[in-house]
This record gives structure tokens, C-alpha cells and sequence, in this order.
């Protein structure tokens, strides 16, 4: 099920995060549905609609449509916002599972 609000605390669901991170980075060219189809693997077009549908309804994205099933998604302050915080979060959390791996034996050397 699609959180329609997103809390800062608690990491963000997978695909949420792969769509503002895809608009973020397309910056105000936007994103297109085909760009979503490309970069997220087995993307059902259903979940990606009803992600979109709740992230623009939490304002983290604005949504052009162009036709009945093709659309334009741009990111907006919030959710750059969004998309920094949860990047330097997924950012600690790797660097915090590398440090515990050279812990492990064998690996101190490295």
C-alpha cells in the first residue's frame, strides 16, 4: 500500500524513493513516464501512477499529464528537501555497514 505522507524519521519505501530521486535529478526538465520505465526495473505502470498520485498529494512532486497514461514529473522544494535527507540517511547507513564489515577478520586489512 502507497503511504501518502511521508515521515522524516522513518526511511521512505523503495519506489517512493526512486521516483523523487529520478525527478530530483532531471531537475526542471522533469521526468517522463517512459524515464521511470527505463530506470526502475519490473515497474508495474499501477504502482507507479498511485506512488505519483500520493507523492504529488504530499507535495513533493508536481505532475504535467499529456494524455490519458503519459505524464511529466518535476520535483518541487519539498521534495528536494525530502530527497537530500533521505540520501544523506541511505548515505550514513552505507558507510555504517562498510565500517562494520572491516571489522569482520580478514577484512582489517583493507
Amino acid at each position: 500500500m502507497v503511504q501518502t505522507a511521508f515521515r522524516y524519521d522513518l526511511p521512505m519505501d523503495e519506489l517512493s524513493w526512486k521516483i523523487v530521486m529520478l525527478a530530483a535529478k532531471r531537475g526542471h526538465i522533469g521526468a517522463t513516464r517512459e524515464d521511470f520505465f527505463r530506470e526502475i526495473r519490473g515497474l508495474i505502470y499501477e504502482d507507479l501512477e498511485d506512488t505519483i498520485l500520493a507523492l504529488a498529494k504530499s507535495d513533493y512532486i508536481s505532475i504535467e499529464w499529456l494524455g490519458p497514461n503519459k505524464f511529466l514529473v518535476m520535483i518541487k522544494e519539498k521534495g528536494s528537501k525530502l530527497v537530500k535527507e533521505e540520501y544523506e540517511k541511505r548515505l550514513e547507513a552505507y558507510r555504517k555497514r562498510i565500517e562494520e564489515q572491516k571489522t569482520v577478520e580478514g577484512l582489517q586489512k583493507i
